[in-house]
Formats: structure tokens, sequence, C-alpha cells
């Protein structure tokens, strides 16, 4: 006699049971996206572009690492919130918030209250002075019409490097930190980076805090690129990366358009052009 398991006939498909397996099959699903959520894990697929994308647990694949360097001063500093990430909506997210230009030493406060909050190193007013005489149209604020204040700024600068490049610095970047997560921050770096193109910028160079993962992301998608790493680069010890935004050159810029290849960014004289990093 062969031993072996008794099969169960086989319970006919009826509507009550149709209806019972679909109800619990919602009902999984809907407790695997709670567990998602809770766990922090989008459910939409990842869709990230290669060439914007900076790895934070790639050993920093294709930049090469600095030794220990000194540090050049002035630092820059970006005070920013995570969710500053470009949006096709910045400006209808804040409509009463105005991006202008730098006039005059009237302003010099309050762009010095807004960086100083969260400095890892001080400044003194003549670091300022540097930025804000030397090259004021390069420098903007962010003013809320609803407050009449301003909100947040950038500070940078713009100057032909040893090989007659027109090379961009952005210094300082800063957004009130009850005003974050409305897109200023990424208004004020595009309107910097618009100034700077404008005037035949080749590229664009700044320094941020390893630890600073929301300005990294913010540079990120506006098309920066992770240079090098900078070794206890701050005063406080910190590491920086070195960011970088590249522009078609100036020259393939002249042949395309017809113009004079010429830099056209002013150069001070007292000013000695940067080294080739």
């Amino acid at each position: 006699m062969a031993i072996g398991v008794q099969k169960q006939a086989a319970q006919p498909l009826t509507p009550n049971t149709l209806q019972r397996d679909g109800n619990s099959l919602e009902t999984t699903i809907d407790t695997l996206k709670r567990c998602l959520q809770i766990a922090g894990v989008s459910t939409k697929p990842a869709n990230r572009s290669a060439k914007n994308s900076i790895s934070e647990d790639s050993n920093d694949l294709g930049m090469e690492e600095s030794v220990p360097e000194a540090s050049k001063w002035p630092h820059c500093q970006h005070m920013i919130s995570q969710d500053e990430a470009p949006r096709m909506d910045d400006e209808l997210a804040s409509p009463n918030i105005r991006i202008v230009p730098y006039k005059d030493e009237t302003q010099i406060n309050y762009i010095m209250r807004l960086i100083t909050k969260d400095l890892s190193e001080p400044y003194s007013i003549y670091t300022y002075r540097y930025f804000l005489h030397n090259w004021p149209e390069y420098c903007f604020l962010a003013y809320d019409q609803t407050s009449n204040q301003y909100i947040g700024a950038v500070l940078c600068k713009l100057e032909l490097d040893m090989y007659s490049r027109c090379k961009g610095y952005l210094a300082m970047l800063a957004v009130d930190e009850s005003c974050r997560r409305l897109g200023i921050g990424t208004r004020l770096v595009r309107r910097a980076i618009d100034a700077m193109q404008a005037k035949g910028c080749d590229e664009i160079v700044l320094e941020t805090e390893v630890s600073n993962k929301n300005a990294q992301r913010l540079y990120s998608n506006l098309g920066f690129i992770r240079q090098k790493r900078l070794i206890k680069y701050y005063l406080n010890g910190g590491d920086a990366f070195r960011l970088k935004l590249i522009f078609t050159s100036r020259r393939v810029r002249a042949v395309i358009n017809n113009e004079n290849s010429q830099p056209r960014c002013r150069v001070n004289e007292d000013d000695t052009p940067d080294e080739e990093e």
C-alpha cells in the first residue's frame, strides 16, 4: 500500500472567496508601503543623472584626494537646507521673495548677519568688503517683500587665472533658517551663475564641508562635480570638497558665435591670478 499525503479537494472559487483574497492582497501591499515610508525608502523608482550625482559612499572615484594644503583665505561658506534642490516652481513657491543685486554698503550688515549665524570660522568686515567692493555685480540678496527683510545672500568673484581663463568663485551662500525649504538658495546660486556666465565665465569653483550633505546635494543638482578633497581645509580641522561647474570654453564659444575671443571678465590690477589646480 502506497503511503502518501492525502490531497484535499480544491475549493470552488466563489465571489466571496475572490473578494476575501483581493482584500488580503491590498492589506499586504498597504502594510509594505507603510514599512518603506517608516524606513525612509521611497516607493518610486530612482532616476538620478550620473553626471550630476555626488556619491556619498563611492570612495571618491575619479577624484584626486589632496594632501593637507594651506587653507586659502577666505573659505567659502554654504548654509542651506536639504530641500533647497532646484524645482520648476521655485519662484511660485515663494512669490513674495525677490532676488536683488547688491547696491551699496548699507546692505553689508544684513549680509554679515545672515552669514555669521552658521559660520564654521569667523570673518571680519574686511572679508565681506573684499568681495562686495571688488565684485559687487556678482553679489545678490534675497528680499522678502512681506517682512521687508533680507533673508539670503550669495557672494562671488570673477577673475582671470594664469592661463587667461575666466574663473568664477562662489565664496559664501546663506539663507535665513526661518525661510529655508523654499528653493531660495537655488535661486541665489542660479542668479550668480547667470551673471558670471554672461561675462564669459569658463568655470565656477567652490568649497564646501565634507559633512554638509545638503550643500553637496544642491550643487550636484545644479551641475557641479566633485574635483578633489581638501584635508583639514577649515580652521576647525574639517575637510572640504572642491566642486566645479564647467561651461563651454571661451574659444569654442567665440568660434560658434563669431565673437572676439578676448576675455570679458574684469580683472583687478591688485589681484594676482589664481594658479591652476
